[in-house]
């Protein structure tokens, strides 16, 4: 079971279908490394802005 709170960096929530990791926090907006799907070369997360006050499920704090 998963709970709503406040997004935290470094919470793991789940983010376009899939779970992702919060790497900073302001107090406007949270910012979340969404994985891409794999590259001939080094895949990088793709960033993702969304809002602090997001109603998302956490998995992991």
């Amino acid at each position: 079971m998963t709970n709503i709170f406040t997004l935290r960096a470094g919470d793991l929530v789940e983010y376009a279908g899939q779970p992702c990791r919060v790497i900073r926090m302001t107090e406007s907006a949270a910012v979340v490394a969404v994985v891409r799907k794999p590259r001939t070369i080094t895949p990088r997360p793709k960033l993702e802005r969304i809002s602090a006050q997001s109603e998302i499920p956490i998995f992991n704090r």
